[in-house]
């Protein structure tokens, strides 16, 4: 990713992001080549903010994932169960911080994100997270263990009347105790807007380049990449479309 074009976004800090938070909200998910994302995002480069921290751009994430011992969030999403849950801890390298998170998809489509500030180690969960996770979540925390891992870098971009936020993953890595496989060529760019994606400049360039939205879990694929043993037929067009991509 090329500085200049990084730095030629006016800048937004994250007491400012907090006015987009979008906690309840509508995604749209496209997957580019990154050879693309430099004119996508020269394009769109008057409408939005980018969000910078401690003068830092493109943000360094690391993120685990808890399932039970028999996979019931990872089957609801194969399944396409609605109401279904991802629960993840989440570090945030350039601020120091970590968050437990719960991300809920509901029966209207909406994704609704609820997390609390975590202080334990990465794969452990303290008596206030599970009491957090029992209050949210249609399973006993106790069943929970970590499964898989994944880091990326994302640059986040902010529209500037502060009705849509977009987030653009990079240098993508998914990783368990077994294995790693690492994804650089691709960009996976999710836009995040209250109601109304065909007023977003984003959305308008994509289309201009023939990018349609598609259903794109960073969980689920981290899975099934990392754990071939995973029932994963619901998710073979994904891989199939993720390894074209990096051909290409």
């Amino acid at each position: 990713m090329k500085t200049p074009i990084i730095s030629s976004f006016d800048s937004i800090d994250l007491c400012q992001l907090s006015q987009a938070r979008l906690t309840n909200r509508m995604d749209e998910k496209f997957l580019i080549p990154m050879d693309w994302l430099p004119s996508l995002l020269q394009a769109v480069s008057t409408d939005y903010f980018m969000l910078e921290v401690n003068q830092q751009r493109l943000l360094n994430y690391h993120t685990l994932y808890f399932d039970t011992p028999d996979n019931q969030l990872y089957l609801s999403h194969h399944n396409g169960k609605l109401n279904r849950f991802k629960i993840r801890k989440r570090s945030y390298t350039e601020t120091a911080s970590r968050y437990l998170e719960i991300k809920q998809k509901t029966n209207k489509g909406r994704t609704i994100k609820k997390r609390i500030p975590s202080h334990s180690e990465l794969h452990q969960l303290s008596v206030e997270e599970r009491s957090f996770l029992r209050k949210l979540v249609p399973l006993a925390p106790d069943l929970l263990e970590a499964k898989t891992a994944n880091r990326f870098q994302r640059i986040t971009l902010v529209c500037k009347n502060m009705t849509e936020r977009c987030t653009i993953d990079l240098n993508l890595q998914f990783e368990n105790h077994r294995s790693q496989v690492g994804h650089d060529a691709v960009a996976i760019i999710e836009i995040k807007h209250r109601q109304h994606i065909r007023s977003s400049k984003l959305f308008h360039q994509l289309a201009q380049q023939g990018i349609n939205s598609t259903s794109f879990s960073k969980y689920c694929i981290g899975r099934v990449l990392t754990e071939p043993m995973l029932k994963a037929n619901a998710f073979k067009p994904k891989i199939k479309q993720l390894s074209k991509l990096i051909q290409n």
